[in-house]
């Protein structure tokens, strides 16, 4: 019998945190799903782990659990977007539950969304309360925001949980750490784009579903802990050069001239602030590397928006999420 929910897990080399996520999302009181490990090439030795622990799961050692477990193996590292398509390509499931490795999850968790889902059929997207791992009076993410000037923001981050975000509520987007899809929503708008690799992917995924019409929903009680960043690194060189130059992609591949024109002092500022920033923690070659890698893809963004473009029947800056930020 075909699972109501498929849960994909994108992994590389995450030794130190895919034990604790796996067995939290196993100890699910929701029953009907699969899990989908996709592991991008590790080679610390977590790829063994999941594989050893899936195997405990389908005897009688493993938690108590009626789901599916199943891994999809990658021969290299191809990118978290990647990892996320091949998981979602191989996923039965109505909905497609996206997890990052470094996230542990509530019993209710998987349950929550679903059903949040099935009282909004009006959404094509739903994402969780994200709290910090290591400190669970504080917020790492309830919905995901987008800047005008082309940046995409965790709402409530680094803000003490005191009720604040404790209502289901419209949001721009889904964070892809633990946001849940119908999957034809992704046979409406295309899976994420995988020139990104990392960071910035479901903002423009968010961008190219909330342009045809589809809403995403805030579900509070649906809540996971999370690392943050954990296998890039925050503000490391890797983590500088895929934001700076994917905030870029989004750009090209999702405003029309139009648009450009009308945030161009905004986007200018935007860009100034963050070369003028970085340069002076010492990684402005980090941040010429990613504008040379840019106009590297550039003519394939190009091509791509002509795609995206002609897909919308909503501008950006009339979706109700954005109008609140500009």
């Amino acid at each position: 019998m075909k699972k109501l929910v498929s849960i994909v897990i994108p992994n590389w080399n995450g030794i130190k945190f895919i034990k604790v996520c796996l067995e939290s999302v196993l100890q699910s009181t929701f029953t009907n799903y699969e899990v989908i490990v996709v592991d991008n090439g590790s080679t610390d030795g977590s790829r063994e782990l999941v594989e050893d622990l899936f195997h405990r799961v389908g005897g009688t050692e493993g938690p108590p659990t009626r789901c599916t477990c199943h891994m999809v193996r990658l021969s290299k590292n191809l990118g978290f977007a990647r990892a996320c398509n091949e998981g979602i390509k191989a996923a039965e499931g109505k909905y497609v539950v996206l997890l990052n490795n470094d996230v542990e999850v509530e019993k209710t968790w998987l349950r929550e969304l679903v059903e949040g889902m099935e009282r909004h059929p009006e959404c094509g997207m739903g994402t969780s309360k994200m709290v910090q791992y290591d400190n669970r009076e504080q917020l790492y993410n309830t919905g995901d925001l987008f800047n005008i000037w082309c940046t995409g923001g965790a709402r409530g981050f680094g803000e003490i949980d005191c009720g604040q975000y404790d209502e289901e509520d419209y949001i721009f987007g889904a964070c892809a750490g633990a946001g849940i899809y119908k999957k034809s929503l992704f046979k409406r708008i295309g899976l994420f784009d995988e020139d990104f690799f990392i960071f910035s992917e479901d903002v423009d995924l968010n961008i190219r579903a909330q342009c045809v019409g589809e809403r995403c929903i805030f579900l509070p009680k649906a809540v996971v802990y999370h690392w943050g960043t954990a296998t890039v690194g925050f503000h490391s060189n890797r983590h500088v050069f895929l934001g700076a130059r994917n905030d870029l992609f989004v750009l090209v591949k999702n405003y029309t001239l139009r648009e450009f024109i009308k945030y161009f002092i905004k986007i200018f500022t935007h860009q100034y602030k963050l070369i003028k920033v970085f340069s002076l923690e010492g990684q402005g070659c980090t941040i010429l590397r990613s504008r040379l890698s840019f106009l590297f893809y550039l003519p394939s963004m190009f091509l791509k928006r002509i795609f995206v473009i002609s897909k919308r029947n909503i501008q950006i800056d009339e979706i109700p999420e954005i109008i609140k930020n500009v």
